[in-house]
């Protein structure tokens, strides 16, 4: 979606407060609408957050769940219990409430009383930087992102995996999408661009995800994001002995400090990944260092 296909996908769902604000907007500026009970609903653009007058009623935050969710809420219940539904257009609405135990112990979300709506963006090129490391000789090599919350990291293995899944130089990328965030796939079809020659497996846990199309879709790179424990390190380790490079991410500030985690340790104490790229926790999306597979630092010039 553009930001105008965006606003009118948007605008219905809000009151009026919220639309007025929606219009002075320019495109790309809106990342994320909190909404919470009995509170000002807050606008978060790319330099600035903003509490709005519209203070919702219980019964209107759910409303709103539903409306965006385009009257589908509970018919997916099978996601909200994993906190969040992805919308048409890739974005991503996070739900917070109360949680009800089920009869077999699945737990359940009712009383949906604060939202945090994250609006996706596309932002082609922006993994131009790490392309030169990321294919080289027309060979692709595993990469790990590393980065707090909200640097782009997800934005940046998006399109890593557009751009060596695209052109003359086109590979076949499969991508292990358990939270739907780097394709955004809505009944399986992704929202937003992944490349030419991309296949993804979408809402399956990374680990299972990975095995399963190393067996069935024969890629030649494997893509996916937030790397965990010692399931998601396994499953890493076997796609790269079974010759297949992996682009993936996980949470930290720095490259000493993701190798103090175990699971983590073992990869790079293996030299798993030919490259590591540190975020800069100031600038969406921005590269602040990128290290080799043995430690050494790089020039991004």
């Amino acid at each position: 979606m553009n930001w105008e296909e965006t606003k009118a996908f948007l605008t219905p769902c809000f009151p009026e407060e919220v639309q007025s604000e929606l219009e002075l907007l320019y495109p790309g500026e809106l990342r994320e609408i909190r909404v919470r009970v009995d509170r000002p609903a807050v606008l978060v653009t790319a330099a600035r957050k903003a509490a709005l007058q519209w203070r919702p009623t219980a019964s209107e935050v759910e409303q709103l769940a539903e409306t965006l969710s385009e009257h589908s809420l509970y018919a997916r219940e099978s996601e909200t219990r994993q906190g969040f539904l992805t919308l048409r257009g890739g974005h991503r609405l996070g739900l917070c409430g109360r949680v009800l135990p089920g009869e077999t112990g699945t737990r359940s979300l009712r009383n949906m009383t604060f939202l945090c709506l994250r609006i996706a963006g596309q932002w082609p090129r922006a993994a131009d930087v790490l392309m030169p490391w990321a294919r080289q000789q027309g060979q692709a090599h595993s990469m790990l992102l590393i980065g707090l919350p909200g640097t782009g990291k997800t934005t940046l293995l998006r399109d890593l995996a557009r751009q060596l899944a695209s052109g003359k130089q086109a590979v076949s990328v499969s991508i292990a999408d358990e939270r739907s965030e780097l394709a955004a796939c809505v009944d399986g079809v992704p929202q937003l661009d992944v490349g030419e020659q991309t296949d993804v497996l979408d809402h399956c846990p990374k680990a299972e995800a990975m095995a399963w199309l190393l067996r069935s879709m024969s890629p030649q790179v494997l893509v996916t994001d937030e790397l965990a424990g010692e399931t998601d390190a396994e499953a890493v380790l076997d796609a790269v002995y079974a010759g297949v490079p992996v682009l993936a991410s996980v949470h930290g500030r720095g490259l000493h400090e993701v190798a103090q985690r175990p699971a983590l340790a073992a990869l790079m104490a293996r030299r798993i990944f030919d490259f590591y790229a540190v975020l800069d926790p100031e600038g969406s999306g921005q590269v602040a260092a990128l290290y080799d597979r043995s430690g050494g630092a790089l020039s991004l010039g």
